[in-house]
């Protein structure tokens, strides 16, 4: 039975941004939400049979693919999957037999295939990607579009984070979950040296989220967060190095979570 470990359903965003997971060493699977918050519903996942992973996906061996919903629910499924994966964000990947997969917030597989241009495709963000020359969003549900940023060449991106990027000039853009692109070239932010799904740290020791509407945000932090110590960055959360456990929810506001698990026994991020 799942166990809701923070607060209670009702209290759930559905606006379908970042739900994730982590794998313990002993195959604990735990989600997490839109909302930021952190479900135990009793999934494992073997650690060693894991191929592939991204911010809404594990891959295992055999063909089994586990995606995971905007409640936190996990769903494996058999699926015709590529060798090898060459690129991937929180809700897709693309193997190298040319199909690009999206996963949307229900943790449905779509399959894309026969697309040219995806086969072009060598730049790989978190809910974007892009050739030299153009920029595609991935949506929540599933579908990508192409996006034209007037002054914004995708040749010039050098930093790619989950929903945001930095271009060689150090000028950040932030993606929201709809397909907008908005520069930030006001905010003076250094240079991206921990980078999570919806959340980043500058070179300044600064901690930065991104809302699911694209807003950039310098959140308000728990006490008990040093963000030097940040350690084990993934979609939505991310760890310290003494196991604690800190979520950003789809508005960028930052919470510490606890388990009863030791945390500190982390194999799998989601990034």
């Amino acid at each position: 039975m799942k166990s809701f470990i923070v607060a209670a359903l009702a209290t759930l965003s559905y606006s379908a941004f970042s739900q994730s997971y982590f794998v313990l060493d002993n195959g604990i699977t735990i989600s997490t939400t839109t909302a930021g918050e952190v479900y135990d519903n009793a999934h494992a996942t073997p650690v060693s049979r894991i191929t592939a992973k991204g911010g809404q996906f594990i891959i295992e061996d055999g063909n089994v693919l586990v995606t995971v919903d905007e409640r936190g629910s996990f769903f494996r499924k058999y699926e015709l999957l590529p060798k090898q994966v060459i690129g991937k964000g929180l809700n897709y990947f693309i193997g190298d037999n040319g199909i690009l997969y999206t996963i949307d917030a229900q943790g449905i597989v779509i399959l894309t295939e026969n697309n040219e241009k995806i086969k072009t495709i060598n730049k790989f963000g978190g809910n974007f990607f892009a050739n030299d020359e153009e920029i595609f969003v991935v949506t929540p549900n599933g579908s990508f579009l192409s996006i034209v940023v007037e002054g914004l060449r995708p040749a010039d991106i050098i930093s790619f984070g989950g929903n945001y990027f930095m271009t060689n000039r150090g000028v950040l853009y932030t993606v929201s979950s709809e397909g907008v692109i908005v520069s930030k070239k006001q905010t003076r932010v250094g240079i991206l040296v921990k980078k999570g799904g919806n959340y980043f740290v500058d070179t300044q020791g600064m901690i930065y989220t991104v809302a699911a509407d694209g807003n950039l945000i310098v959140p308000n932090i728990p006490v008990s967060l040093r963000v030097q110590a940040m350690s084990k960055l993934g979609a939505n959360y991310f760890l310290d190095g003494s196991g604690k456990l800190f979520t950003v929810d789809n508005a960028g506001k930052v919470y510490e979570r606890w388990l009863t698990y030791d945390l500190k026994t982390t194999k799998i991020v989601s990034m």
